[in-house]
């Protein structure tokens, strides 16, 4: 499997292995809703959607998944590929890198330009503390 091997640098062997890192970084102090910060969030029906959980805060009702609220929302490649590009930023070029994933030089590059911008957005914010 193609993501196999791309993982294996990053000691990531799968998509869902992915994920799971993801959550653990994520919900390190509990899943909590994007929109209003409460912790009172229950399983949506079944809680998955994809691969992804889904959940319902019980304070302002709005539904969401794992990436809601991240540069990771709405990606149609999946985790262990972003991870493979964000990993391969600084060593490989955007052609390599879409070719070795078979996917359009315009996704690595959005990519790779929404963690730059979340970046230094994230760097401006810390400057004005």
């Amino acid at each position: 499997m193609k993501l196999d091997y791309l993982c294996s640098g990053l000691n990531v062997t799968d998509d869902k292995q992915a994920i799971e890192i993801f959550r653990c970084i994520r919900w390190a102090n509990g899943v909590y809703c994007p929109e209003c910060k409460s912790f009172d969030i229950i399983m949506a029906g079944g809680g998955k959607y994809g691969k992804l959980n889904r959940y319902i805060c019980k304070n302002c009702n709005i539904h969401f998944n794992d990436f809601a609220g991240t540069i990771f929302h709405k990606s149609k490649i999946s985790l262990g590929e972003i991870f493979y590009i964000l990993s391969n930023l600084g060593t490989r070029s955007i052609k390599q890198i879409s070719e070795e994933l078979s996917c359009s030089r315009q996704t690595v590059h959005r990519i790779s330009k929404v963690f730059h911008d979340e970046i230094n957005k994230q760097t401006k914010r810390k400057q004005n503390i």
